[in-house]
């Protein structure tokens, strides 16, 4: 894996001179010339453990979402320029992929993490009806082209989720992945042991399930493939797999066939069911990594070629990997 990525540049690049009003702020841009942006505190859009999302309103009709985490709520030594400096790197590489990230501020109580804004919501909000097959593929592709950026720079995200999944477009769909509060860099000496979670979408390592030893439990990247196998599972079949953590234990102790039953009866196709079984193993080490996994057959989306034939236009649909 490649070494943690840079931070103190990434991130004081990032930094907003800020001047705090009493319902906005108001930021003194430098570059490539001196001027004010005043931004304006709207509703809160979304709430967290120790952190709240309000939506803010600026200039030229703009919008983004400010995340606020109370600092004080923290031991003082606590580190917060992870998440920046995560953030600031995947957005200067691959800010297709990512929730762009467009700076940071703060005060002596608070630090300000000022992001896109997306009006469509995260993924859980069009979780009610089950999505078709053609876009779960494309819902995995572009996760896993995410992950495969993340874990080869490494990182691990450590917390997928319909809700750290947000919805850029619907037609085409299309989407980015964010949330890196609990994200961590690694490298090829270290591993990962801290227990941070969602418990349904946590794989079984960091659980205990497949370790007794909680506190020496170790893991890796490949805690992000099994929870996208749980979000597959969800958006395939409507339900959630693991609605309570000691299902987790049913799964890994002889139940998984009957637990997977609903996918098998969901997939009309061929290879869906196998698909999202592989990001299920049971050992870290049997599943895919990120860019093994874009190569599954599964994943293959159909090209329109056009050929003419005796003066008319004709339809051929090939696969792409």
């Amino acid at each position: 894996m490649a070494e943690e990525p840079p931070r103190v540049d990434l991130i004081n690049h990032y930094r907003l001179e800020t001047l705090f009003g009493e319902a906005s702020v108001s930021h003194t841009i430098r570059s490539p010339f001196t001027y004010e942006e005043e931004w304006r505190r709207a509703e809160a859009i979304g709430r967290g453990g120790f952190s709240v999302v309000h939506l803010e309103h600026g200039p030229n009709n703009r919008v983004r979402a400010v995340k606020v985490i109370d600092k004080t709520a923290f031991s003082p030594a606590l580190d917060f320029t992870r998440e920046l400096a995560i953030m600031s790197f995947l957005t200067e590489h691959r800010v297709s992929l990512f929730v762009q990230f467009l700076g940071w501020f703060e005060n002596s109580e608070k630090l300000y993490i000022a992001m896109e804004y997306f009006e469509k919501g995260d993924l859980r909000r069009h979780l009610s009806e089950r999505i078709s097959a053609p876009t779960a593929k494309l819902l995995a592709r572009q996760l896993l082209e995410g992950l495969n950026v993340m874990h080869r720079n490494g990182i691990a995200h450590r917390d997928i989720k319909p809700e750290n999944i947000f919805v850029v477009s619907l037609y085409p769909f299309r989407i980015k992945l964010g949330d890196f509060g609990v994200s961590k860099c690694i490298n090829e000496h270290t591993m990962l042991r801290t227990r941070v979670f969602t418990r349904s979408y946590s794989a079984p390592e960091i659980l205990g399930a497949l370790d007794s030893s909680l506190e020496t439990s170790e893991y890796t990247c490949a805690v992000d493939i099994w929870s996208l196998g749980c979000v597959m599972f969800e958006v395939l079949t409507g339900s959630v797999l693991f609605k309570m953590e000691c299902f987790v234990w049913h799964f890994c102790n002889g139940k998984a066939g009957f637990m997977l039953e609903p996918l098998r009866e969901a997939m009309n196709d061929e290879g869906g069911f196998e698909f999202v079984c592989g990001l299920l193993s049971l050992d870290p080490v049997g599943r895919p990594s990120a860019v093994e996994a874009l190569h599954d057959p599964w994943l293959k989306v159909p090209e329109v070629r056009k050929v003419k034939k005796g003066g008319v236009c004709l339809r051929f649909y090939d696969t792409i990997s």
